[in-house]
């Protein structure tokens, strides 16, 4: 597996768990935080992934 790819599946488990602590277990405005830092994880994960070069095909 890519090191990019494993990034982007860890910070996707990340905010999985940031999204359930902030809607199961913490009050109102703590659970909108949490679930606002998961959504910021996994988009720069993301684009973090998307900016990285890759080999063209060559064909045009």
């Amino acid at each position: 597996m890519d090191s990019k790819t494993r990034t982007l599946i860890l910070s996707i488990m990340m905010a999985v768990v940031l999204w359930l602590l902030g809607g199961f277990v913490f009050g109102h405005a703590l659970g909108i935080v949490c679930v606002f830092l998961s959504i910021v994880i996994v988009g720069l994960a993301s684009g973090n992934m998307m900016d990285t070069p890759c080999p063209t095909s060559g064909k045009k």
